[in-house]
């Protein structure tokens, strides 16, 4: 698959520009030709992020372009310590976070699970893709905590930071989530079955 700017390197692919400390620099002095380009190369990458989370695009681009501009605005803290694609993605899920607190009560309606799940592809061995597919009919706050704590890999304690609530409840929506999802594997699982 091309990447969606061809004239850019894909962070995908495990390439680090050689100019992204010149890039970076450029970013630190404020100069919008270095932040475009960096904008660039991690657009893809990081919208894939959100969208595991929010998939409605406007949602998401609204979310990775507020995620940029705090970039931007703290580009000076970051150390060079580690790698910048992590740091900028932590940036990214606090915006995320953010978005999810402000929008809360327009968010929170859980979303109905379909009475028929599509067949999964038996053709596609990818599980991984599957299970994101899946995700996406948990409710806005399970799909968020699950994306954060399994997916990405941050403690209950630092999700209940970032969204405002307490560790136990961030173990909750972990394990709802995770009762949900077996539900919906089993309806898959059933229908893969049955033919139905």
């Amino acid at each position: 698959m091309e990447p969606q700017h061809p004239h850019i390197p894909d962070p995908a692919a495990g390439q680090q520009p050689d100019h992204l400390a010149s890039l970076l620099e450029g970013c630190r002095r404020h100069d919008r030709l270095s932040q475009e380009k960096l904008y660039m190369f991690f657009f893809d990458k990081m919208l894939a992020v959100v969208k595991r989370t929010f998939p409605d695009q406007d949602a998401a681009i609204s979310i990775l372009n507020n995620g940029f501009l705090r970039a931007f605005t703290k580009i000076g803290q970051y150390s060079g310590s580690g790698s910048f694609e992590g740091w900028l993605r932590r940036i990214i899920h606090h915006a995320a976070a953010d978005y999810y607190r402000e929008h809360k009560t327009q968010l929170d309606t859980a979303v109905p699970l379909p009475p028929h799940l599509p067949l999964a592809d038996t053709h596609d061995p990818a599980a991984y893709k599957e299970l994101l597919q899946l995700l996406q009919y948990l409710p806005p706050a399970t799909r968020m905590v699950i994306n954060l704590f399994i997916i990405e890999g941050y403690s209950h304690k630092e999700i209940g930071v970032m969204l405002g609530i307490s560790a136990g409840t961030s173990k909750w929506h972990v394990s709802e989530g995770k009762r949900l999802l077996k539900e919906l594997l089993n309806q898959r699982y059933e229908r893969t079955r049955t033919g139905y």
